[in-house]
C-alpha cells in the first residue's frame, strides 16, 4: 500500500492525499507542468516533501535506508542517458548488481539484439527500452517475489505502438503477481484500458484519484485538461475522444 498524506513540495505540489493499493497499476495524468514527475519522485523517495508524508506499507519512504529502498523500488526517469559509452548489457548489469537481466525481461522489452551495442549508438526508442530493462533488472529479485514498486516517468515516450503494447501487457502481468506500478501517461485511452486506477493532477493539486471508471468522467477530464470530451463504452472499454473544433472554425 502506498499512502500519500497532505503532500506539498516547493510550490509544485499542494496537499495531495491518495492511496494506491498493492498490486495496482496506477497512472498519473495531467497537463504539462501539473506536477506528475515531481509527485513520482516523492513516491520513489528521491524528493523529500516539504510537508506531508508518503508511506510504503506503513513506513515513511524518507526513513527507509537507501540500499533497502533500491532493492525493491525501481525508478525510470524521462530522458535518462548513460554517461559512459558501454554496451547495453554492461550498462544494465551495473545497475543489477552484476546480475544478468532475466530472459523474460529481455524478451518483453525486445532488447536481445541491442545488448552488445553501445548505448550511445541506440535510437531514442531503443534507449528507452534499455533503460526500462535497467530499471526493472535492479529490483528483479523483488519483482519475482511480487514485492516491487516501479515508478516509471513517461515509460511509453518514444516507443512504437508494438513496444508500447508489449510493455503495458508485461506491466499488467507484474501487477497480477503482486507488484505495484505507478507511472505517468499522456494517452488517456491507454490509461483507460491498462490502468487499474488513476490520479488526475491540475496545477499541482489532485483533482481525483481512484478506479478508472470513477475518475474518467467527462466533468473531471474537462476540469483536468480544459477541453471537452466525449466518452463511450466499446466492449466494456472506455473510448475517450477530445472534441476538436470543426475545420471551418480552424480556418
Amino acid at each position: 500500500m502506498i499512502s500519500l498524506t497532505n503532500i506539498c513540495f516547493d510550490k509544485r505540489l499542494f496537499d495531495i492525499t491518495a492511496d494506491i493499493a498493492k498490486g495496482n497499476c496506477c497512472h498519473i495524468l495531467g497537463e504539462n507542468g501539473a506536477g506528475k514527475s515531481t509527485l513520482l519522485q516523492v513516491i520513489a523517495g528521491l524528493s523529500d516533501p516539504g510537508t506531508g508524508d508518503c508511506r510504503i506499507n506503513g513506513q515513511s519512504v524518507t526513513s527507509i535506508p537507501a540500499p533497502q529502498l533500491a532493492g525493491f523500488r525501481g525508478y525510470h526517469e524521462q530522458n535518462h542517458s548513460a554517461v559512459f559509452d558501454i554496451p547495453a548489457y554492461s550498462y544494465i548489469q551495473f545497475y543489477a548488481g552484476q546480475k544478468s537481466p532475466d530472459n523474460a525481461l529481455i524478451a518483453a522489452l525486445d532488447i536481445a539484439a541491442l545488448l552488445e551495442r553501445p548505448v550511445s549508438q541506440l535510437s531514442g526508442g531503443e534507449k528507452q527500452r534499455v533503460n526500462l530493462v535497467r530499471c526493472m533488472a535492479q529490483v528483479w529479485d523483488a519483482i519475482e517475489q511480487g514485492e516491487a514498486l516501479l515508478c516509471l516517468d513517461e515509460p511509453l515516450q518514444g516507443l512504437d505502438v508494438r513496444h508500447q503494447q508489449s510493455l503495458l501487457l508485461f506491466l499488467h502481468k507484474l501487477c497480477q503477481a503482486g507488484n505495484t506500478v505507478i507511472m505517468t501517461c499522456h494517452d488517456i485511452n491507454i490509461s483507460a484500458r491498462f490502468a487499474d486506477s488513476t490520479m488526475l493532477l491540475k496545477q499541482g493539486r489532485c483533482l481525483c484519484s481512484g478506479p478508472v471508471q470513477q475518475t474518467f468522467s467527462v466533468e473531471q477530464l474537462e476540469a483536468c485538461f480544459g477541453i471537452k470530451f466525449v466518452i463511450s463504452n466499446n466492449q466494456n472499454a472506455l473510448q475517450i475522444h477530445p472534441q476538436w473544433p470543426s475545420a471551418s472554425k480552424i480556418m
